[in-house]
């Protein structure tokens, strides 16, 4: 491998580890965002579809990095039915 090489290497894995912690940071921000009411204990109203427009991902996405276990489930039921 040249120099080159490496270097161009270098460079691509350090562009996946500040994507992957930005990712970290998005997901964290999501939850806070997404919090219950403190109050009522409820989802805001509206909130996903918002934080789905300013993150440009789908609604799902949005839920399943707010809530990881519900992706976990959510793979698990498609596992169960062979999909």
């Amino acid at each position: 491998m040249s120099e080159e090489e490496a270097d161009a290497e270098r460079e691509l894995a350090d562009a996946v580890e500040e994507l992957r912690a930005a990712d970290q940071r998005v997901a964290e921000a999501l939850r806070a965002y997404l919090a219950r009411d403190p109050v009522t204990g409820r989802p805001v109203h509206g909130r996903i579809g918002r934080a789905a427009q300013l993150t440009g991902w789908g609604e799902q996405r949005v839920k399943e990095t707010a809530a990881p276990a519900l992706a976990a489930r959510r793979r698990a039921r498609r596992k169960e039915s062979g999909a």
